[in-house]
């Protein structure tokens, strides 16, 4: 007789969660705001930041821009980091997927 095995699948996904936030409104314009980039530590997404850093300022020169980067890619960005970015910046850029 054959023997019987079981597998257990699991989700590599996690536990996704849910915030009860809405959407932000709309920036009247992004002289003199604060945009924060978000490298999600995947390979080249710096490159991209720089150029568009390098084109907002180029068109917006009040504008500042905060780069700052996740410390470990396949994980959510750290509360004080997430907090200090909330804090210091009118908008955000993050990368997400591949």
């Amino acid at each position: 007789m054959a023997e019987v095995r079981f597998v257990e699948l699991v989700d590599p996904r996690g536990k996704p969660q849910v915030s009860q936030g809405g959407i932000s409104p709309r920036l009247a314009g992004l002289d003199g705001k604060v945009i924060g980039l978000l490298n999600n530590g995947k390979s080249n997404f710096h490159l991209f930041l720089v150029d568009l850093e390098e084109l907002l300022v180029g068109e917006y020169p009040s504008l500042e821009a905060v780069q700052r980067k996740k410390p470990v890619v396949p994980r959510p960005a750290p509360k004080e980091l997430v907090q200090e970015m909330a804090d210091k910046c009118d908008a955000m850029v993050i990368g997400l997927g591949d």
